[in-house]
């Protein structure tokens, strides 16, 4: 039976995309699987034959040292036949991997990184581009070392075309729902979003919809899914208070798949209100597949990829994030045009059906690591 470590420094371990995709395809393909992630508020760990998961504590990066080198020590006590590795950061540990072990190393790429430090802050700061072509430059030449790379967007390999291993897309679609209960909903209509939570990612644009729509005399409820950062924590608690909005929009938290699920099912439209930021118009967030697999017409924001996936799919509506008003108008259209909202509904479940689903990449996946092991 061949043997794969899996090593996350960043992610928990309940990750969607690492533990209940790639992990349980592993499994259930017949390897295996030693997982190594960070842990959570309350863990209730799986029990699956041939795998472990080691939970990590949550380290700063000043700290995250201790952890990579927890890492190589146990590359080198395992010794296992693949290394799956699935952050940035994890690409410096390649060549010490390669001098503790003869495995075969695969990365996961989940985000554009350069693109993305263009929107971050450390300390207040944006990063300078002199250090993000700097970190471009170090990723390349670690990315040369290792036996294959994984995209979780299309787009992502542009990037990487002059680098001479297997590439595969592994898109970050969700499972196949073949069946609905489409009368399982909330007694009030819901509006949906799941993920990071940011000002670029629109949490303010969500909070000032759900005042315009309260304005306008609907009744309804905002349930907003996912961790909010301690700066944002006050802020949101003051805004909902003055506009009414306590009781109308819910700050859920973080959640495991299975009951983000039971959330999906319930509601009735998904928000995708994101900024024009360099590492959001090139890729297509994972948010708008779940929506589509759940039956959920939703609006997100007008940017040319996504529109063009609305377009083609005729799942949802396209919005400028700066128009309060018209996003508005968009969820008003949907709530008040039954026969639009059924037909933005079946249109997603059937592009689900045929081509957004993880049954697809799972194959691709596991075909990955069957050409690696011929080469071993």
């Amino acid at each position: 039976m061949k043997k794969i470590l899996i090593l996350s420094s960043v992610h928990p371990w309940n990750d969607s995309r690492i533990y209940h995709k790639e992990v349980l395809t592993l499994l259930r393909a017949g390897y295996q699987v030693d997982y190594y992630a960070i842990e959570g508020a309350h863990d209730v760990l799986p029990d699956e034959p041939y795998l472990t998961v080691t939970l990590l504590p949550r380290r700063g990066l000043e700290k995250r040292f201790l952890t990579w080198r927890y890492f190589l020590q146990e590359v080198k006590r395992k010794q296992p036949d693949v290394v799956h590795l699935h952050d940035p950061e994890l690409l410096f540990l390649v060549p010490q991997i390669k001098k503790r072990t003869r495995a075969k190393i695969i990365f996961d790429m989940h985000e554009d990184f350069p693109s993305a430090l263009k929107s971050k802050r450390i300390m207040g700061f944006s990063v300078p581009n002199v250090c993000i072509n700097r970190i471009a430059s170090v990723e390349k030449k670690r990315l040369a070392q290792v036996d294959a790379i994984l995209f979780a967007e299309q787009y992502y390999k542009e990037h990487y075309a002059d680098i001479a291993v297997h590439k595969e897309d592994v898109l970050n679609y969700p499972f196949l729902k073949a069946a609905l209960d489409v009368d399982d909903k909330f007694d009030v209509t819901t509006l949906v979003y799941a993920g990071a939570i940011h000002e670029i990612r629109g949490f303010k644009e969500m909070l000032g919809v759900a005042s315009m729509l309260r304005q306008r005399g609907y009744v309804f409820q905002m349930l907003i899914i996912g961790q909010v950062p301690e700066r944002l924590r006050a802020w949101s608690a003051d805004y909902m208070e003055t506009h009414g909005l306590t009781g109308v929009v819910q700050l859920k938290g973080r959640m495991d798949l299975e009951a983000l699920n039971g959330y999906y099912e319930k509601s009735d439209i998904g928000l995708a209100l994101l900024h024009p930021e360099p590492n959001y118009l090139k890729s297509l967030p994972t948010k708008l597949f779940e929506y589509m697999s759940f039956g959920l017409p939703y609006v997100a924001s007008d940017f040319p990829l996504w529109r063009e996936l609305m377009m083609d799919s005729g799942s949802g509506i396209p919005v400028d994030i700066k128009d309060i008003s018209g996003i508005a108008d968009a969820i008003e259209l949907l709530l008040n045009e039954q026969g639009m909202y059924l037909d933005y509904m079946e249109n997603g479940r059937r592009a689900h059906m045929s081509r957004f689903n993880w049954e697809n990449e799972a194959d691709k996946l596991l075909e990955t690591y069957q050409l690696l092991f011929e080469r071993i």
